[in-house]
This record gives C-alpha cells, sequence and structure tokens, in this order.
C-alpha cells in the first residue's frame, strides 16, 4: 500500500511540474508591431480633377497645394492647412467609367517612413457605369513629418445589387 501510495504521489508530482510554464521566448516583432499609428484629418474628397495621371503626392508648401486646389473639385471646400506644423497627403486615380471612389484609410509611422493606406472602390461585376472619365480623390492633413512618405493602394470592387 505504501508503495501504491508513493507512486500515485510521484506521478502527482510529475504532473505538476509538467504543467508549470516555462519561459517563454518573446515573439519577434513585426513591421506592423513596430508602427505607430499617425492621425489625420481628410481635407476633402471628390470625383473630379483635372489631372492626366493617378497621382500621389506629399505637399509641405501652401503655393504647391493652391496648384493642386486649382485642379480638384471637392464635393464640400477643402478646410485649412497650417504649414507650420502639417503637411497634405494627395492621393487621385485616373479612372474610365464613373462609380468610383477613394477614401484613406491608416496613416502609419514605421522607422523612417510614413505609410499612408488609401481604399480605391470600384464598380463591381453587376454594375453598369456610364463610361465617363473621373479622379476620384481624397486629401488629408498629417502633422508635419521630415520622412519619407509610402503610399499603398488597395482595390476593392463593390457590387451594385443588394445582398
Amino acid at each position: 500500500m505504501q508503495r501504491l501510495s508513493f507512486f500515485f504521489g510521484l506521478i502527482f508530482l510529475l504532473v505538476v511540474l509538467a504543467s508549470c510554464e516555462t519561459e517563454q521566448q518573446a515573439p519577434e516583432l513585426t513591421e506592423e508591431d513596430l508602427a505607430e499609428l499617425v492621425p489625420y484629418v481628410s481635407l476633402g474628397r471628390g470625383v473630379q480633377a483635372s489631372l492626366d495621371t493617378t497621382t500621389t503626392r506629399m505637399i509641405s508648401e501652401l503655393s504647391i497645394w493652391l496648384a493642386y486646389t486649382d485642379s480638384l473639385r471637392p464635393l464640400l471646400p477643402f478646410t485649412s492647412v497650417d504649414f507650420g506644423i502639417e503637411m497634405v497627403l494627395l492621393a487621385a486615380v485616373d479612372v474610365n467609367s464613373a462609380g468610383y471612389d477613394l477614401r484613406f484609410e491608416s496613416v502609419e509611422s514605421l522607422r523612417d517612413t510614413v505609410v499612408a493606406t488609401y481604399r480605391l472602390f470600384s464598380p463591381g461585376t453587376d454594375c453598369r457605369p456610364s463610361y465617363a472619365p473621373g479622379v476620384p480623390f481624397e486629401a488629408i492633413r498629417i502633422p508635419r513629418a521630415h520622412t519619407a512618405v509610402r503610399f499603398v493602394r488597395v482595390d476593392e470592387a463593390v457590387d451594385c445589387a443588394p445582398s
């Protein structure tokens, strides 16, 4: 009987020791883990502009911004920018039909680069858009940074028929 209780005691001790947590190594950090969100405010957006090509641009001077505002037709007037502490990010995509929209989704600071992600919404395969050229665009303001800016475009088709 003593042997049996000793045997069960030993098994219990082994189970307890096996269930103890061992020190785990911290998982390696990815670039996404290192990124910090950058606050941004939309200055305005629209679907028409006098631009001949897809444009992604970081604008840090008022004179350059004013030249672009002459080419862009926002749905509502642009809000103001203080170029002393802010800069503008602009994304505009030249398309061959109506039904497109463009929105910034996120702005992140990653090491020495600002990464601005925008989504281009296009008409789905069940849509029948008019074939009128357009330029969906959005301009946002972010805190002034002295780093490179990289734009990332995400395409998404949106169906016209209700689900």
